[in-house]
């Protein structure tokens, strides 16, 4: 499961606040921990209630090291979702830029064809329309930018995580 170089830093974090070695880190211990790095009490309360409120994903005012281990699966999830967002943004412009003669922002169904046919190879028209018309939402026949992004992005993520 992922990087093992995770599981050293979320035990290094946890060793450095725990300061009873109990493996549960709890607000007065990060509160501790603060105030030697950040020497003002007030700060080091909020910081103490904004690590607290973040990672404690069970509510009961600790953070355990599985809740750091999720808190930090769940982080790297979303950074995965988001290169994937802003990669299939990137396909979709240099897609519309080779395929939508028109300019209009869409594709329809001859640029469509012409993508296919610049694939290599013979495409049956009925395997070209079935994708045409799972990837058209609103039924217009043609494929928007938008369309396009959540074609690409459900790709991307098929083909596996890119980080």
């Amino acid at each position: 499961m992922g990087d093992p170089k995770i599981y050293i830093e979320i035990e290094t974090f946890v060793k450095s606040y725990d300061l009873n070695k109990d493996g549960i880190v709890t607000p007065p211990e990060i509160f501790r921990s603060f105030m030697k790095l950040l020497n003002d009490p007030q700060k080091a309360s909020q910081a103490t209630g904004v690590l607290v409120s973040t990672i404690d994903l069970n509510g009961d005012g600790k953070i355990s090291y599985n809740e750091i281990l999720k808190y930090s699966s769940d982080v790297a999830r979303k950074k995965i979702e988001q290169n994937h967002e802003i990669g299939a943004m990137a396909d979709v412009q240099a897609f519309l830029v080779r395929y939508d003669k028109d300019n209009n922002n869409k594709i329809d169904k001859k640029e469509f064809v012409e993508f296919f046919k610049q694939q290599g190879g013979y495409t049956p028209y009925s395997s070209r329309d079935r994708v045409l018309k799972s990837i058209d939402f609103d039924k217009d026949d043609c494929v928007s930018a938008e369309e396009l992004q959540g074609w690409f992005k459900k790709c991307r993520m098929a083909s596996g995580p890119r980080a």
